[in-house]
């Protein structure tokens, strides 16, 4: 592809394929891209590492656990994820409602559980899923539905909350109840990302009236069906309050030509909606396991995006006298006398003696009246004796 400005390139070097650039311009469109072969290579060098290392771990459990039955266990299927660096910190505060990415490969599997939180009354939202309009193969997947008031009421201590969190793989939330839920589990839950409850619209389907409050609508089973398989066959990002940023791409099961496709799937809806100035405010993405190092499939040429923040000569901090600056300016000499010759800090310290002996001196030689330096008794003194030199009174009785 034309480009007026060849940019740097960074590469990547393997034992099957040639120098490859990771930064590539496109003649149209968006000024840059990613690569799907780089893309591809990345994700059949990960799984095949990781595959090695669970097939490795296996083995040497097998041999320590000589009781162990001759059965393999199954190998743990453990998510990828992708690394988003971004030239700048992310000025949006972490949300409790993370924001939905359609993959074209769905990362949850067949065997998920998933736990409802909903507005009350919950026995509403309870004959919803047990519906015969209600898919049965999802309805399995539907472990169990709670409604705000018995969430309150029967996991108040924190270790109940931590007892509910491994029960279930997944979580979600009806969308109006979000802040309620959020505010009582607390970080519990939201501390991290993996297990935050995916708020859904558990009034799909259904017709708002005029008179009625949307507040006490139930949504249809087919509609309620829907917004769960969508949330199911998406990923979720909560863009963190830094310069990174890690969202789930896939799991170790899946190919690498399933990982590629979801890797473009997520990375152009992050450069479109997530990440100021799109393509040119993202530094590198990365794709790595939960224990690996992080493979790299596309790196920025540049590491800024205004050249205003550039600076044209080295960072000196500011030096003043006075308060705890003054320490700062000790600590500065010191340093300088650190990287002089020791004849040049000799010829140093002994020009400083004279102007450090004048400055002790002037504080202990008491000072004259021209200077006005008087002592308090003293002052005192010549304050009586004006007093009793007045002979007349100066208030008339």
């Amino acid at each position: 592809m034309a480009n007026s400005k060849a940019p740097t390139k960074s590469v990547v070097k393997t034992d099957a394929a040639p120098e490859k650039s990771l930064t590539t311009k496109a003649s149209h469109g968006s000024p840059y891209q990613l690569d799907p072969a780089q893309v591809e290579r990345a994700a059949t060098a990960l799984v095949s590492h990781m595959k090695k290392h669970a097939e490795t771990k296996e083995e040497e459990a097998k041999t320590k656990n000589l009781a162990a039955d001759g059965d393999e266990p199954d190998t743990e299927d453990q998510p990828i994820f992708l690394n988003v660096t971004t030239k700048k910190h992310i000025q949006d505060s972490n949300k409790l409602r993370p924001d939905k990415i359609t993959l074209p490969h769905p990362i949850q599997g067949t065997e998920v559980r998933i736990c409802i939180f909903t507005k009350d009354p919950q026995r509403a939202y309870k004959d919803l899923v047990a519906h015969d309009a209600f898919p049965e193969a999802l309805r399995a997947k539907v472990g169990r539905v709670l409604g705000v008031d018995k969430l309150k009421k029967r996991y108040k201590a924190y270790e109940q909350k931590r007892q509910l969190l491994g029960e279930y793989d997944l979580f979600m939330v009806d969308d109006r109840v979000t802040k309620v839920v959020a505010d009582f589990l607390g970080k519990v839950f939201y501390k991290g990302k993996s297990k935050r409850p995916i708020p859904i619209r558990l009034t799909a389907g259904a017709r708002v009236e005029k008179d009625k409050k949307p507040e006490k609508v139930v949504g249809t089973p087919q509609g309620v069906a829907r917004e769960i398989e969508s949330a199911l066959n998406a990923t979720y990002i909560s863009m963190s309050e830094s310069a990174n940023t890690s969202i789930k791409i896939g799991k170790l099961s899946m190919t690498p030509q399933q990982l590629k496709e979801n890797t473009e799937a997520v990375v152009a809806k992050v450069a479109e909606k997530f990440v100021p100035q799109g393509w040119r405010g993202i530094r590198s993405l990365h794709i790595k396991g939960p224990s690996t190092k992080a493979l790299p499939i596309w790196l920025a040429d540049e590491l800024w995006t205004d050249e205003t923040q550039v600076l044209s000569q080295p960072w000196k901090p500011t030096i003043t006298d006075g308060g705890k600056s003054s320490d700062k300016k000790r600590k500065w000499e010191e340093w300088e006398d650190e990287l002089l010759d020791d004849d040049e800090a000799a010829e140093r310290r002994a020009a400083l003696k004279p102007k450090q002996k004048q400055k002790q001196k002037a504080k202990k030689e008491p000072g004259d009246k021209e200077q006005g330096l008087i002592s308090r008794e003293k002052r005192r003194k010549m304050k009586r004796e004006a007093l009793e030199s007045v002979q007349t009174p100066l208030i008339a009785g």
